[in-house]
């Protein structure tokens, strides 16, 4: 009996001399134990709430847009400390991502971005590191963070030409771990950015006159700003010669041509193309109309004229 009392507490002295002899490594396993268990025991669970202005058309001059502001607020809803990660999934326009810049911070989300603590990347980046006041969240707590996007830089072109009506959709995630093996995840909703371009004017009709002359009348690009002047280019589609320009602002232009504005007789495909006064982005042609240059006799001398085909 007495012998049975004795071991106990023997035992008890020979685990604490063997915790005190491994020091760092007794202390390391402790403490592994205990997030272990708190992370087994408790809801590992976090939220990702995208907000604001991202979703946008850059409509600009020049290499640099003005900026798209949102945030991201990060919730850890369950009930252990969580070190978060962030992706990003980006899908259409590649080039787009790469000259779009994103900027990452916490604290104000003013319209200045500060000079300090910004995570600054594009949004080709697979994974933007968190600013330091969003990379560990304690339990119940939730971090805003600061996004600001701009298109920033050049192309081949010098002014971002080769984006116009480019878009590129973004969609954040976020990743909460407790160690290595416990971990919650969460999805922005998705945001698209486009670079403008202005659409094409429509098809233009063709009216003849008893004088020989024809009167080419189209309906301006429906995502025109309303106001701004458009430059129309009238051309031939065959050599790709100007026949005439014409800049207006109003929600229709027209442009009236006679015999001696086509360069000889035959069928002519004339089509308009737009260009934005203000951003400087060009169109795609219109579809084309059909304009046919005859040179009658007419009072003894010979007078081209213009008729719809």
């Amino acid at each position: 009996m007495t012998r049975r009392r004795l071991l106990v507490p023997i035992v008890a002295v020979a685990t604490f001399v063997a915790l005190a002899s491994g020091g760092a490594a007794a202390a390391a396993w402790l403490a592994s134990a205990t997030v272990t268990a708190q992370a087994s025991s408790a809801t590992v669970a976090t939220t990702l709430t995208q907000a604001g202005g991202l979703t946008t058309t850059y409509r600009y001059a020049g290499t640099a847009s003005q900026t798209a502001r949102g945030t991201l607020a990060i919730a850890n809803t369950g009930r252990a400390p969580l070190t978060y990660t962030l992706a990003s999934q980006s899908t259409g326009s590649a080039a787009l991502a790469q000259k779009t810049t994103l900027q990452l911070w916490t604290g104000t989300c003013g319209t200045t971005v500060p000079s300090t603590g910004v995570i600054t990347t594009t949004l080709a980046d697979p994974a933007p590191a968190l600013p330091a006041g969003a990379r560990t969240i304690a339990p119940g707590a939730t971090v805003t963070v600061c996004v600001a996007t701009r298109i920033f830089g050049t192309d081949a072109s010098a002014a971002n030409a080769a984006l116009q009506g480019q878009s590129v959709t973004v969609a954040f995630r976020v990743t909460g771990a407790v160690g290595s093996h416990w971990t919650a995840t969460a999805e922005s909703a998705p945001f698209t950015q486009t670079a403008y371009r202005i659409d094409s004017a429509a098809a233009p009709s063709c009216t003849a006159s008893r004088w020989g002359e024809v009167t080419l009348a189209w309906t301006a690009p429906a995502n025109r700003v309303a106001g701004s002047p458009v430059t129309y280019r009238l051309f031939d589609t065959a050599s790709g010669d100007t026949v005439d320009t014409v800049t207006a602002d109003a929600a229709t232009a027209s442009v009236t041509l006679g015999g001696y504005d086509l360069p000889r007789n035959g069928t002519f495909a004339l089509a308009i193309e737009a260009r934005d006064a203000t951003s400087g982005t060009t169109a795609a042609p219109s579809q084309p109309v059909s304009v046919i240059r005859t040179t009658p006799w007419n009072l003894g001398i010979l007078f081209p004229s213009l008729r719809c085909s």
